[in-house]
């Protein structure tokens, strides 16, 4: 599989949220400083207009410069503060924020530096001129880097909203043929393509959102489904992010939620057998899905089953989002106020899904339902009441002690 090589996201994602609090606290002082000046420019304005008369000398100064100063100051402060949310701002908006700092820091230091009265002035009222100064030129330096930043990384060149006109379709059309929009989501759109250079048809993800946070899922996707490769887990032929975040994944014509359900038991058992053995295979690498329903498990042409989608997944110490959250087949610890995704997660929603395939209802068996009331029906209902146990102490320990209660079913069959 060609891709990127990428640190591991939860590396990154730790860089990130360093780099972004430390902008913050500057973004913050700055603001305040801003302020302190805006406050005592302004209360010395208000002074001297009481004062009477504007004869010549500071008097000129504080007419000529004055307002000036306190609406530069006055942006400087509403730039900084909105900074402060830029990872849930729109691209666009940062950029302009970003212009913003660098056009009213300028100004403001271009008075200082080049205009002696005004210089004069500020040292009159504020006594920390000289980190003042300091304070500009950081502006203007965040700002800078804030442009650079989104431009850099591909960011600006905002992914259009109209997704359903295949314009919107990021990817140079000399890679691609027969592209058309196979699905949306709250964060990532889905096209059908065909490869021009050999004519396989592939499915193309990329995001629908360029803000900064949808940028680190994304990447973290990538980082970690590039190196699942599983008989039951659609495969990845490529990835990047650069300049438009994109995954190219194996074509797979149908999914469960396309089923007319209540299945077979016998098809029913062969999905969950193939899922069970792709979350083994996931598990042992310290990866956990997290986002298990219909939607996210393809089907080949034979009804060979594979799971997709690992965008709500986390490995390791990465932390878990609840962006995208798929209520109907949550487990009860993603419902809580602080959710949280574990290896139980998973067979609770393998439960979930091998329970509608069986009943044509996502929801927790009753027993009476007449799949149940034989046997072997009896011997299901058992699995399925232990992997939906409210507590996920008393589910399965592991998706290994669920495969061979399994395959204790299908050799009664």
């Amino acid at each position: 599989m060609k891709t990127t090589i990428f640190p591991p996201a939860n590396t990154i994602a730790d860089k990130k949220h360093i780099s972004a609090g430390i902008g913050n606290i500057l973004s913050l002082i700055l603001a305040v400083n801003y302020l302190l000046a805006f406050v005592l420019l302004l209360s010395t304005s208000v002074h001297h207009g009481h004062g009477g008369g504007m004869g010549a000398g500071p008097g000129n100064a504080i007419n000529l410069y004055m307002p000036s100063f306190l609406i530069l100051f006055l942006l400087l402060i509403l730039f900084h503060l909105i900074s402060l949310f830029q990872v849930r701002l729109p691209v666009r908006l940062i950029v302009v924020i970003g212009f913003g700092q660098v056009i009213s820091g300028t100004l403001a230091l271009g008075l200082l530096l080049f205009s002696r009265q005004s210089l004069s002035l500020l040292q009159t009222v504020y006594p920390g001129t000289t980190l003042l100064i300091i304070s500009l030129a950081l502006s203007i330096l965040s700002g800078m880097v804030m442009i650079i930043k989104q431009v850099r990384h591909g960011h600006f060149f905002e992914i259009k909203s109209d997704s359903r006109n295949i314009s919107a379709f990021p990817l140079p059309m000399n890679r691609y043929k027969n592209v058309r929009l196979i699905g949306e989501g709250g964060v990532g759109a889905v096209w059908y393509a065909e490869r021009i250079g050999d004519g396989v048809p592939v499915v193309v993800k990329v995001p629908r959102r360029d803000d900064e946070k949808t940028g680190m899922s994304f990447m973290q996707e990538i980082n970690i489904w590039k190196d699942l490769e599983h008989t039951h887990i659609a495969r990845v032929f490529s990835a990047n992010i650069l300049p438009v975040p994109y995954i190219e994944i194996e074509y797979l014509p149908g999914s469960v939620a396309e089923l007319n359900t209540p299945v077979q038991l016998e098809q029913a058992l062969g999905i969950i057998r193939g899922l069970v053995s792709a979350l083994m295979y996931a598990h042992a690498r310290g990866v956990i899905h997290c986002d298990i329903k219909p939607t996210n498990i393809l089907l080949t042409a034979e009804g060979i089953p594979k799971l997709t989608d690992w965008g709500l997944a986390r490995s390791g110490s990465s932390r878990w989002s609840v962006e995208g959250f798929s209520p109907t087949y949550a487990s009860p610890e993603q419902r809580k106020s602080h959710p949280e995704c574990k290896f139980s997660t998973d067979i609770w929603q393998t439960g979930m899904v091998f329970a509608e395939l069986l009943t044509g209802k996502a929801d927790i068996p009753s027993g009476k339902e007449p799949v149940f009331l034989t046997e072997k029906g009896s011997l299901i209902l058992s699995i399925l009441q232990k992997c939906m146990a409210i507590d996920p102490t008393e589910r399965y320990p592991s998706v290994q002690a669920l495969s061979d209660d399994l395959s204790h079913i299908i050799i009664r069959e």
